[in-house]
């Protein structure tokens, strides 16, 4: 049979599932699916690894000055002046735990982004939601955002330099070249302008690759702020958007990937920040599974499963006795045998 509320096909004399789940948490449908998913065991679970990952990034950035203790033993063997060097490991030691704390403040704000929206979907006091963590990951993607082009424009522009100031220099590059790969060459030599050319050339791909690593990563921050506005206008309007970027759930994947290949070599050398590495990329692949549950919930409120129309033997008691109290009298009437 199939279920009037939700339109499930679903065998004769069952229970829908939608009779069992729970109330509603906001009269809005896609409120209340914004709320379902920010408020799922997988969020959950993503806002729990988000919190690891910070404290795992804090005691992994602390530990590199106690590690500098050895640094002591080797002082000592050498016979070095100890007040010296108690002096400069102190400044390091300091030094270290403000780069530690500076260094972690993005995995504490998104940590704190996490619960926040969490907190908000889980209420059911209001069928409103608070914007207060999508508005931290929104700075900090921006942040991000123009850190990445002002990295990208000072290394681009350094490549630059150093493409002109070797077109532009009288340097020998190749005998340079001879004396350092002729035992290699069996006797090729390089004139000058080959070998600038050569250099120019390396330099121009390897100014290609990373601005068009940049690029991607530029693009990555962007696709995020354009999914936070629009999660953030769902919320003010109440209007359903099942739009999400593929190319945002492509590069969290790809960034989930190499988490987990840094975060595995990581565990050998620096295990607390190995496991910082792999708390991040279980993060983000939950952040793939959440933005795929959040796209499917959207599509379903946007486009609602078609209700059959109930023929009226499914009608209530009433609407039958109505139907048949007020039908046509001929129609009441079984039809009379012909008379002969």
């Amino acid at each position: 049979m199939i279920c009037p509320k939700c339109g499930r096909d679903i065998p004769d004399g069952t229970v829908c599932p939608c009779s069992l789940e729970g109330p509603p948490l906001s009269d809005n449908p896609a409120l209340n699916a914004l709320k379902t998913v920010g408020s799922s065991p997988l969020f959950l679970a993503l806002a729990v690894l988000m919190s690891a990952w910070a404290l795992l990034t804090i005691f992994s950035s602390l530990g590199v000055s106690d590690a500098m203790s050895s640094v002591y033993v080797y002082a000592f063997q050498y016979g070095l002046d100890m007040d010296q060097v108690q002096a400069i490991m102190n400044a390091m030691r300091s030094s270290s735990m403000v780069t530690a704390v500076l260094g972690s403040i993005p995995a504490i704000l998104t940590a704190v982004a996490m619960w926040l929206h969490f907190s908000t979907c889980k209420s059911r006091q209001s069928g409103n939601i608070s914007t207060a963590g999508l508005t931290i990951c929104k700075v900090l993607s921006y942040i991000s955002l123009v850190g990445l082009c002002l990295a990208g424009v000072l290394v681009l522009c350094g490549f630059a330099i150093i493409i002109i100031a070797f077109l532009v220099s009288d340097a020998p590059l190749g005998s340079l070249f001879d004396a350092y790969g002729g035992y290699y060459s069996y006797g090729s030599s390089f004139s000058d302008e080959e070998a600038t050319i050569a250099v120019v050339v390396v330099l121009g791909v390897f100014a290609l690759i990373i601005g068009f690593a940049m690029g991607l990563a530029i693009a990555y921050q962007a696709s995020i702020i354009r999914m936070i506005n629009r999660t953030k206008t769902v919320a003010a309007t109440g209007m359903a958007d099942d739009r999400v970027s593929g190319y945002l759930v492509g590069m969290t994947g790809f960034s989930a990937a190499c988490s987990i290949i840094s975060g595995l070599f990581a565990l050998f050398t620096a295990p607390l920040t190995g496991a910082a590495s792999l708390a991040h990329a279980a993060g983000l692949i939950l952040m793939i599974v959440l933005l795929r549950t959040y796209g499917k919930a959207m599509n379903q409120v946007l486009y609602p499963p078609i209700q059959p129309p109930m023929p009226p033997m499914y009608g209530t008691p009433q609407q039958n006795f109505a139907e048949q109290q007020y039908a046509p009298q001929d129609a009441q009437q079984p039809p009379q045998p012909p008379v002969e």
